[in-house]
């Protein structure tokens, strides 16, 4: 099957890796055939089902559609009544224009008319309100240009993909679990947005164990627990535990159990499929008093113990600490690292790591 997906822009990597390392939990063999900003197109070796379990568990994508046809703007008319519609759709539907960036498009006319051709060829009615299917129309490869003011803008597109949408993010599902939301708060919890992004990278399965041993309010458990696993937690500071285990009772989980301990010297009665974390930095009681760059080697020579041999971590850090110093005579080694920009003075690096 041939696929589009729509990435987020908020940032330049992350999206991309997130993608690529879901596709590698479920077993979906790939090869990319086009990319633009935003906009990736990929060959998958997979049916419906399993592209639609792919999309609805993705961050920093905003749909996956199958596509249909690839055309261009001077063909489109023609191509779409090419197009067998009553083997595509067997109920109402609507068509919608996405543009990449803000190029010119007549998208009410557009949708309009290929609205139509639809129509008579399949017989189906269109429902603009409660659609059954989602025709897209997604325009792309893009012919650029700077004015004398360093400003780009598009002067035309040069593809269009049509496309039938499988999976649209459910926005509801990020605003529904935003922090302060949960029964315990505490200010600096990461966004549910990173943290199921941080659980893909992590290469989690569906009946994984997951450990999280610096589990804060439980934010990356959460996410993780969506995918049906068992959860292990661990903060050095009670508060916090009793935060997460309030927090992911409320959620409705029942296979977790949280530790007051610190990570060094946390013992598990079973070693753990994937990690996620987002450790603390900066001199504080948090950290028992020693510096980060310490208390990161000594937790990773830890945390690799648990590890099964074939699993991976996924770990945020501040950018000032250097990660490939870290690992130095530890089991571990770096596979990738993403950037994300916090503030003037914080960026975040996001690293996936696994054992030798």
């Amino acid at each position: 099957m041939e696929i589009t997906v729509i990435l987020s822009q908020e940032n330049e990597t992350l999206p991309k890796a997130e993608l690529t390392a879901r596709m590698e939990t479920l077993g979906i063999a790939y090869t990319i055939l086009e990319e633009y900003p935003g906009v990736i197109v990929l060959e998958v070796d997979a049916d419906e089902d399993l592209v639609n379990k792919l999309g609805s568990h993705l961050a920093y994508s905003h749909e996956v559609l199958e596509n249909i046809k690839h055309t261009t703007v001077e063909d489109i008319m023609k191509d779409a009544k090419e197009i067998s519609w009553d083997e595509i759709i067997d109920g109402s539907f609507k068509v919608r224009v996405r543009r990449i960036g803000n190029g010119p498009v007549a998208r009410n006319e557009l949708e309009r008319n290929i609205g139509g051709i639809i129509k008579k060829s399949s017989g189906m009615p269109v429902s603009l309100d409660d659609s059954e299917y989602t025709i897209k129309l997604i325009f792309t490869k893009p012919t650029e240009t700077i004015n004398e003011h360093k400003e780009l803008s598009i002067l035309k597109y040069n593809k269009i993909i049509i496309a039938k949408s499988i999976v649209l993010q459910d926005k509801r599902h990020f605003f529904d679990n935003k922090p302060h939301k949960r029964p315990y708060f505490h200010p600096g919890s990461m966004s549910p947005k990173l943290a199921l992004c941080m659980v893909n990278l992590a290469h989690v399965h569906e009946n994984d164990v997951v450990l999280d041993p610096f589990c804060g309010t439980g934010g990356i458990l959460i996410e993780a627990g969506c995918l049906n696993t068992k959860l292990i937690a661990s903060d050095i500071e009670r508060h916090m535990v009793e935060g997460t285990r309030l927090n992911l009772e409320a959620e409705g989980f029942r296979e977790f159990e949280v530790y007051w301990e610190d990570v060094r010297k946390l013992e598990l009665n079973e070693r753990v499929d994937a990690v996620a974390m987002d450790p603390p930095y900066g001199i504080s009681t948090t950290l028992g008093g020693i510096d980060t760059k310490k208390l990161y080697h000594e937790a990773l020579i830890a945390i690799a113990k648990h590890l099964k041999d074939d699993g991976y971590i996924c770990m945020a850090s501040p950018h000032y600490i250097d990660l490939y110093e870290v690992i130095e005579d530890t089991p571990l080694e770096i596979l990738e690292q993403h950037a994300i920009r916090m503030h003037k003075s914080l960026t975040r690096i996001i690293t996936v790591l696994s054992k030798r």
